[in-house]
């Protein structure tokens, strides 16, 4: 059987994946970066990083990232154009720019 899936149904079904994950992460900052705001899971690991000045916010490329690329089968684009409905519909972060992380966005507390 040959099942046709379209743009908007993935859609939903990714951003539900990523309410179920991800849905949950709670905020933290660090006192030597004053304009980020951390956005951790259950076990401290940073997965978002929102930059308050330039109002872009980098999502994990090994947690959050590589996975819609590989489970869904999506572009950056389209990762960038969901991350951003799923961040204002979730986190009501209006505005902001979803960009691939390619460094570890630790935490460093003083």
């Amino acid at each position: 059987m040959d099942i046709q899936v379209n743009r908007e149904q993935i859609f939903r079904v990714v951003i539900k994946w990523l309410n179920m994950y991800f849905g949950d992460l709670t905020t933290k900052t660090a006192n030597d970066r004053y304009n980020s705001i951390y956005y951790v899971n259950l076990n401290d690991e940073v997965m978002m990083e929102y930059d308050q000045d330039y109002e872009n916010i980098y999502i994990h490329y090994d947690h959050i990232w590589s996975k819609l690329e590989s489970l869904f089968h999506i572009n950056y684009d389209e990762i960038q154009s969901i991350m951003k409905v799923w961040l204002e519909e979730t986190y009501k972060l209006e505005g902001v720019k979803p960009i691939k992380s390619a460094v570890d966005l630790g935490l460093e507390e003083d």
